[in-house]
């Protein structure tokens, strides 16, 4: 059997076209700023196409306002992840004192590309949760665990991660609302979420 059909997705390394040192450097802070090998793919790629679109000329407003329009006329469902993260890039630049700040605010000021095309994955509508929320047996022990399982994924919106490691403590009263605090999500990111 061959496995030249079958597709190989590689950490990010040197980009497919010549950088300055500047652009090189940059790329890589950023790369360095993402903890996770599939962010950092996604990244080096956003990163890559829109250095690849501004080739030599100097990262500007208008530059990143074109790049924009060139990303909303693709068919038929552009990434928006570069004009995303571009905003990281010249996070990157202004802390490490490539620009000043008042250009930064200048250059993260573009609104992103527009989405198109339709959600991925299985969305459950109201009839469909609450069919699977009959299922477990509420009877036995089992079923109920189950049951809280499915409502706290189904209901507060949690990834199977972080309903894995909420820990008692986290579910908490507050304002006569139960809440799930500081919880850590995705990217590190920490959310309080209504229980």
């Amino acid at each position: 059997m061959t496995t030249s059909l079958v597709p190989v997705e590689l950490p990010p390394g040197e980009p497919p076209f010549a950088l300055t040192p500047a652009q090189a450097i940059l790329r890589q802070m950023v790369l360095d700023s993402v903890d996770s090998i599939h962010s950092k793919r996604n990244y080096a790629k956003a990163l890559d196409d829109l250095l690849a679109f501004c080739a030599s000329r100097p990262l500007s407003r208008a530059l990143l306002l074109e790049y924009r329009t060139t990303m909303d006329h693709l068919a038929p469902r552009p990434s928006t992840s570069a004009c995303r993260r571009y905003g990281k890039l010249v996070g990157e630049a202004q802390r490490n004192g490539m620009i000043g700040r008042e250009e930064a605010d200048n250059l993260t000021d573009i609104p992103n590309v527009r989405q198109r095309g339709t959600r991925l994955g299985n969305w459950l509508t109201r009839e469909q949760a609450k069919e699977l929320l009959a299922v477990p047996d509420r009877s036995k022990l089992k079923g109920k665990r189950d049951y809280v399982i499915i409502a706290l994924l189904i209901g507060c919106a949690l990834r199977r991660r972080e309903l894995a490691t909420l820990n008692i403590e986290d579910i908490q009263l507050r304002e006569g609302r139960w809440v799930i605090i500081d919880l850590r999500g995705k990217g590190g990111r920490i959310r309080t979420c209504p229980g």
